[in-house]
């Protein structure tokens, strides 16, 4: 830089006379011929350390320039290497459901049940003292319509995790009755008499539950659960063990009326047309225990009995239509 700064000087010093004019026919015009030759030496000089000046000034910038880049490196970091993901087009997320299950909810219900009410006959005190009359099982299984309706309670837990409670009340038209004539004695013979028979029947008049449900929501507005709780129920019962119409024949007749308690189980799908309502299919098992009566004979023939049990057991399929509040 100081060469610099002196050429610099020089070239004011001298100026524009230090270099040789020439006229149109190229002929030099100084007018001091004896100062020619050292004017060229200081031209030679000027230059040659500019030149110089001018190297050592571009190598300066060059290393500044340098630094300055790697100076920058260092603190950016060093650039990512491109993975080849930039060029895929990244899908949207998908949208979040814009329905919960939490909420109280009433609702209607309609289906169709179909049970067990299989009907032990036992001849008392034993069949070995009661020959006439072998131990037997009648099947009235009923069947037939149901309807009602629910009320319960969701709470949604986390996105995946519903539980509820809730109670139902159905009417019912599930019955059945099962008859076999002539009686079959306890050595394998037909009673002798005409017009003999068993007979056993079993109607639900009406039954609810009151449940838990856990549920599981495998997609938005979905809803797949399992439930269980109580369940009971009002059944009539009636059976007959008839020796036939003459007279001193006897008969071993019951009928009542009675409101068992039992439990249920089962499961469901149920999805939210809306946000209020919501369509459900379910089906539930119920067991609402055994019922006995033991009866004598009509007119009494002491000590012969007959000990009846009938079981209650049922299946029933059902769709609803809930609204939620």
């Amino acid at each position: 830089m100081k060469q610099l700064i002196r050429s610099t000087i020089l070239f004011s010093q001298v100026g524009l006379s230090a270099w040789p004019r020439r006229s149109a026919l190229g002929r030099s015009l100084n007018f001091c011929p004896g100062e020619a030759p050292s004017r060229k030496i200081l031209d030679r000089l000027a230059l040659f350390g500019e030149t110089e000046a001018m190297k050592q000034l571009i190598r300066l910038t060059m290393l500044f320039c340098t630094c300055a880049a790697l100076a920058l490196t260092v603190v950016a970091g060093p650039e990512p290497m491109p993975s080849g993901k930039e060029m895929k087009q990244v899908a949207p997320a998908p949208p979040e459901c814009d329905y919960t299950w939490t909420g109280f909810y009433l609702g209607g219900n309609a289906g169709y049940g179909w049970g067990n009410a299989d009907t032990d006959f036992h001849p008392l005190p034993n069949a070995v003292t009661f020959v006439n009359l072998a131990p037997t099982t009648l099947n009235p299984d009923p069947n037939g319509f149901i309807g009602g309706g629910q009320i319960g309670y969701n709470w949604q837990w986390n996105k995946w995790l519903v539980l509820g409670a809730e109670a139902d009340f159905q009417g019912s038209d599930m019955e059945g009755s099962k008859t076999r004539g002539p009686i079959i004695q306890n050595d394998g013979d037909v009673w002798p008499f005409d017009h003999s028979f068993i007979t056993a029947h079993e109607r639900t008049q009406w039954f609810g539950t009151v449940r838990g449900r856990i549920g599981f929501v495998p997609f938005c507005r979905l809803l797949v659960y399992g439930t269980g709780g109580l369940a009971y129920g009002n059944v009539d019962y009636s059976a007959n063990t008839d020796f036939g119409f003459s007279i001193g024949f006897e008969k071993y007749q019951t009928a009542f009326s009675k409101t068992n308690v039992g439990w249920t189980v089962g499961g469901g799908l149920e999805y939210a047309i809306s946000h209020h309502w919501s369509v459900k299919a379910e089906y539930l098992y119920y067991d609402l225990g055994d019922e006995s009566r033991t009866v004598n004979a009509n007119p009494p023939l002491p000590p012969f009995q007959v000990r009846y049990n009938w079981e209650t057991t049922a299946n029933i399929v059902r769709g609803g239509l809930n609204f939620k509040f």
